[in-house]
């Protein structure tokens, strides 16, 4: 059984799921080490998501669709930045109200645009860039070994491959930049960087838009090249899951994604075990608790011991 269940599909469906995880927990890396929480991560994929699925079926056009829900990340960020920067409010009550208004907001425009709750007409995806042949069963060890790579890595969607090289660039440009100098500094001792003439309103705002960036990219790669369509509340706590990531990944670009990989590999098993749950004689339920599961074990045993940047979650105010 165990070796129907642990082949080159379930890994490769580890990395899919992992992809939209991983993006937003990058952004909530990003906008973290600049001092500032971003709980509303879950409402900026759902915006993201909706965005995209609506443009691309009115454009019939499915990159307009990304383009529509990077836009759509970044005005719903914006908001999260004017609440908690300028106006200095709670930044998790803040997120929290978004998260909300998010959830309202996409279920209102379903009704207003599409005339029905629910679910939204097909959207034609994204296809994979690579399209080899795969044999599977010759018993020839180089045949195998093809197998395994070209469904594990060349079997991917562009924006599964945009996240890897985004998690690397980042990884990069924070440690190796003066804007990633600027971005860890301002969370973790803000009033040092205003000293030196560096606006840390800017920097934060900067911050903020990009995590929304990659939040909204996130919904898209979740409706535009996984999914196909926008269900309501479709997200599904995927944002919360990538705060996790964040704080497992210790607040960079690639701990993040790596962090993103064990949880999108606990979905992908969740799902490949439901196959097979009449042999394993266990409910279906269990199953899929398991991503959450594992997000309440990785936070009890990281929350603690991983030490976030000192001045996140408290508001700047210039003296």
């Amino acid at each position: 059984m165990w070796g129907d269940i642990i082949t080159p599909d379930l890994f490769a469906s580890a990395l899919r799921m992992a992809t939209p995880l991983a993006l937003a927990a990058i952004g909530g890396t990003i906008c973290e080490r600049s001092g500032v929480v971003n709980i509303a991560l879950e409402g900026i994929m759902l915006c993201g998501a909706f965005a995209g699925v609506v443009v691309a079926l009115a454009l019939g056009n499915a990159w307009l669709g990304v383009i529509a829900a990077v836009i759509a990340g970044v005005a719903i960020a914006a908001i999260h930045a004017f609440t908690s920067i300028n106006l200095r409010s709670d930044q998790v009550v803040s997120g929290t109200a978004i998260n909300i208004l998010a959830l309202g907001l996409t279920g209102f425009l379903m009704e207003i645009i599409y005339g029905h709750p629910g679910t939204t007409d097909a959207v034609t995806t994204i296809k994979p860039i690579f399209r080899f042949a795969s044999e599977r069963g010759t018993g020839d060890f180089m045949s195998g070994l093809w197998h395994w790579v070209n469904t594990v890595f060349l079997s991917h969607t562009p924006i599964v491959y945009l996240a890897i090289l985004i998690a690397i660039l980042m990884q990069w440009a924070m440690y190796n930049t003066r804007w990633g100098l600027h971005l860890r500094a301002l969370g973790e001792h803000p009033r040092a960087v205003d000293t030196v003439g560096v606006s840390v309103l800017k920097g934060r705002w900067v911050a903020v838009l990009m995590s929304g960036a990659l939040a909204g990219l996130a919904g898209a790669n979740l409706t535009l090249e996984q999914v196909g369509s926008f269900t309501e509340n479709m997200t599904n706590g995927r944002g919360f899951i990538a705060l996790a990531a964040n704080i497992f990944g210790r607040w960079t670009p690639v701990g993040s994604y790596s962090a993103s990989l064990l949880f999108g590999f606990a979905d992908a098993l969740q799902i490949k075990l439901q196959i097979f749950r009449g042999e394993i004689n266990i409910p279906p339920q269990f199953f899929l608790m398991l991503p959450y599961i594992l997000t309440v074990i990785v936070l009890a045993g990281v929350v603690g011991r991983s030490v976030g940047p000192a001045a996140v979650g408290k508001p700047y105010e210039k003296g």
